[in-house]
């Protein structure tokens, strides 16, 4: 071996080790912001499970519209990241109504999915391994490499039942461009947001009747496509069945 080729091997050696060393400080760094943001967000989460601590959430909403709304989005983007909060959109239209609910919805949303993306591209797959089984990941595997990846991904998006905080770490491990992430899937979820946020401003305007009657066909929607989600999922493995690592 050449005196060049010697040098060319230690300097990807060198190039390597930076590259590890970057992603196991961001690595670190992102479980670490993530253990303070369940400190400091987290109770506000669990004031949610009790009528008392909606009632209080209310209250600061009403007292400071600023100060709520970006509890809310944190909380909302926080539920993105690390999933440890429930769905936030049905109580954003009780907090603020059905027009501001569903855009500080959608802005916390885009917000947590933002940050994933970004994640995982500078970390990488460990960093979704952190997050989630290798079981469940296995279940998508068929989308690596995959030509139509997009269009399989668009029908995952919309169709309710699928888990989109996980499809939102596995995307940046496929070929989706940033440009079709945040301008073709992301906008996808804009309308379960909305018929969420219509849910919870009729209950705050006292319209229980609509209430009801969205809330029935959210469930109904949300359970046809648990039922379904196996069946497309098996469907497309039996044609595609890549593994998922980049």
């Amino acid at each position: 071996m050449g005196e060049y080729d010697k040098l060319l091997l230690d300097k990807n050696a060198a190039s390597y080790k930076r590259r590890l060393t970057v992603k196991l400080i961001a690595l670190f760094a992102f479980l670490a912001l993530s253990a303070f943001g369940i400190y400091k967000l987290y109770p506000y989460a669990g004031m949610l499970r009790s009528s008392e601590g909606r009632d209080y959430l209310k209250a600061v909403v009403d007292d400071n519209i600023v100060k709520g709304a970006s509890l809310f989005v944190s909380l909302q983007a926080l539920q993105v990241i690390l999933g440890v909060i429930p769905p936030l959109q049905i109580v954003g239209g009780v907090l603020f109504g059905f027009f501001w609910g569903t855009v500080f919805s959608i802005i916390g949303i885009f917000l947590g999915s933002t940050v994933v993306f970004v994640l995982v591209k500078l970390i990488g797959y460990p960093l979704v391994q952190t997050m989630f089984s290798e079981e469940r990941l296995n279940k998508f595997k068929f989308l690596h490499d995959e030509n139509k990846v997009l269009a399989i991904l668009s029908l995952m998006y919309i169709f309710p039942g699928f888990p989109k905080d996980l499809l939102t770490y596995f995307v940046p491990l496929t070929k989706i461009s940033k440009k079709d992430f945040f301008f073709v899937l992301m906008p996808l979820r804009i309308p379960a947001i909305v018929m969420s946020g219509v849910v919870g401003g009729s209950i705050r305007s006292e319209n229980y009747v609509a209430a009801v009657v969205f809330a029935v066909i959210v469930i109904i929607a949300s359970v046809l496509g648990i039922i379904f989600r196996n069946k497309i999922l098996s469907y497309f493995h039996k044609h595609k069945n890549n593994k998922i690592y980049p």
